[in-house]
């Protein structure tokens, strides 16, 4: 049984990788992503991604090593990551209202079973329906807004209602982690699945 380590502390990554049905450990790698720097917005997501993975692999002789990173990039050019207060929550959902984002999930796997490895970043396009500033100051005090990228999470029903509609990577928008990439880099680890709820 090959070893496999998700290098990511999310609950929502934990929950997706869950319900592929495959035994796995979580091994969170924590680096300083401000001081990777690029300025292609989807290729600084990859960078961290494979930083993430690189730092898990360093430390282990044989594992299959899954990461990823997800931020949000407004169509201003406007990175949102995770608000620095509650003001800037509102802020950044005002600014969503009606608008669009692109939602960049860098990935990075690495099985040092096979000595292979692959790095991408999976973009969704999500346009966000028109909310009153009521509803924002609602979604706010209600939901731990502080905790994601872009102040919102649509993995959660109310977070969903948020989007009017997405073009590109379902899981890569909703959990962090594009599946359809990585259950391709599975089969190629001879890994298969066993789907569960």
């Amino acid at each position: 049984m090959k070893r496999i380590i998700l290098a990511s502390g999310s609950e929502a990554r934990k929950n997706i990788v869950s319900s592929l049905g495959i035994p796995f450990e979580i091994m969170p790698a924590n680096i300083d992503e401000k001081s990777i720097i690029n300025p292609d917005s989807a290729k600084r997501a990859e960078l961290i991604a494979i930083a993430k993975a690189e730092k898990v692999a360093n430390s282990i002789d044989e594992a299959i090593i899954i990461s990823a990173d997800t931020f949000c990039i407004h169509k201003s050019g406007k990175t949102l990551e995770k608000p620095e207060g509650l003001a800037d929550a509102k802020e950044m959902l005002l600014l969503q209202s009606g608008s669009e984002d692109s939602i960049l999930s860098g990935f990075c796997y690495i099985d040092k079973y096979i000595n292979f490895r692959f790095s991408d970043t999976s973009v969704t396009t999500v346009k966000f329906r028109h909310f009153t500033e009521q509803e924002i100051d609602l979604y706010i005090q209600n939901m731990p807004v502080l905790t994601w990228s872009g102040a919102f999470y649509p993995g959660l029903p109310y977070g969903a209602s948020l989007v009017q509609e997405i073009k590109g990577s379902l899981t890569g928008f909703l959990y962090g982690l594009p599946t359809e990439i990585l259950i391709s880099r599975l089969a190629k680890s001879g890994i298969g699945l066993s789907p569960k709820q």
